[in-house]
């Protein structure tokens, strides 16, 4: 079973992702043949992470600026292992789709990119491409919906869903609800390092039965709602959140 992950070059998890792609590595029968990082250093990223500072969401903001910064543990893995990297800030280019081709991957592992892939991308894996989206589908669309499942009270949570045109609305494979306000303390950097644990757990479980039976497995029946989409938090919405209590 040939994988491409693709994953971003910065991004506000704990350990910038690691324990997700060192889990990918240790499953048997499944063989990372490269991994896709999308280069998202830019001015946009950098002074989120700056806002988030002022903001007082001073876990995530200094988690996006040194991760800038420090070098990718992603690609120290890859280069571990000998495994191919391709770094480039358009996935869609020709080279870029040529190398993926080149791989011939059963699959396309999405993580934590907020890059939207176009089907000339979908289309290259034999059985298709899976995204982990950071909120239970289809109730939360968007962006950081796992936080805003906890600041409603709920439990938040993650899916994996197959990947379409159609951002967020492919087949939903699994949902796994992490914690509540409650459980984490009312801290978000907590509530991310449980669900990063949470999250390479699924991913073994799904590229296992992937394994098994050359096939994704079958989707959850999808219910009579429409679910709401949420766009990133603003810097004001950030500061109310902090005064409630949250630690961000």
């Amino acid at each position: 079973m040939n994988i491409v992950l693709m994953v971003s070059r910065v991004t506000y998890a704990p350990g910038n992702y690691r324990g997700l792609v060192e889990e990918c590595f240790r499953i048997p029968g499944c063989r990372i043949a490269g991994i896709l990082v999308f280069d998202n250093r830019n001015f946009t990223v950098f002074m989120q992470g700056l806002k988030l500072l002022v903001a007082g969401a001073k876990r995530l903001g200094a988690a996006l600026t040194g991760h800038w910064f420090k070098s990718d543990p992603k690609i120290r893995i890859a280069k571990k292992y000998g495994i191919p990297v391709f770094k480039t800030s358009n996935p869609h280019s020709e080279t870029c789709l040529q190398w993926v081709q080149n791989l011939q991957p059963d699959l396309l592992l999405h993580a934590r990119t907020r890059c939207i892939l176009k089907p000339e991308l979908l289309q290259i894996p034999r059985l298709g491409a899976v995204n982990i989206h950071h909120g239970l589908l289809p109730e939360t669309r968007g962006t950081m919906c796992d936080l805003r499942l906890l600041l409603q009270g709920k439990q938040g949570g993650f899916s994996l869903h197959k990947m379409t045109p159609v951002v967020d609305g492919g087949a939903v494979f699994s949902r796994t609800e992490v914690a509540d306000a409650m459980a984490c303390g009312k801290n978000y950097w907590t509530y991310l390092k449980q669900s990063c644990l949470c999250e390479a757990q699924a991913v073994r479980k799904f590229l296992e039965w992937l394994r098994d039976y050359d096939a994704f497995p079958p989707a959850l029946p999808k219910p009579d709602i429409s679910g709401h989409w949420y766009r990133t938090p603003s810097w004001a919405e950030f500061r109310a959140w902090r005064r409630e209590g949250w630690k961000l």
